[in-house]
């Protein structure tokens, strides 16, 4: 097979948008965690009360995590299918040669 910048775009585009997807399902994970933290420090301040910034945020934080961890599946999956690909492609041209 030839190596051309189209060949070659094809093959790291998946890797990379994998990668971000890592990354960002990282960060949100991350944000969500902060969050939930935060909630229950107020709360344990608070007593009973609930501080009028914190009344949304159980659904939110549930929504964030649920976002997270799909980006989390899908980047590891396009990282995982690469990788499979590029070895069965290795694989192939040994076998071949």
């Amino acid at each position: 097979m030839i190596e051309t910048q189209e060949t070659f775009n094809f093959t790291t585009m998946p890797v990379i948008s994998g990668i971000l997807l890592l990354v960002f399902g990282t960060f949100i994970f991350l944000i969500a965690m902060r969050r939930r933290n935060e909630r229950r420090k107020v709360s344990g301040i608070n007593g009973f009360t609930c501080a009028d910034r914190m009344v949304n945020t159980k659904t939110t934080e549930k929504f964030l995590r649920v976002l997270a961890l799909l980006l989390l599946l899908s980047g590891f999956i396009l990282i995982t299918f690469e990788a499979l690909r590029i070895e069965s492609n290795v694989t192939t041209e040994l076998a071949v040669g």
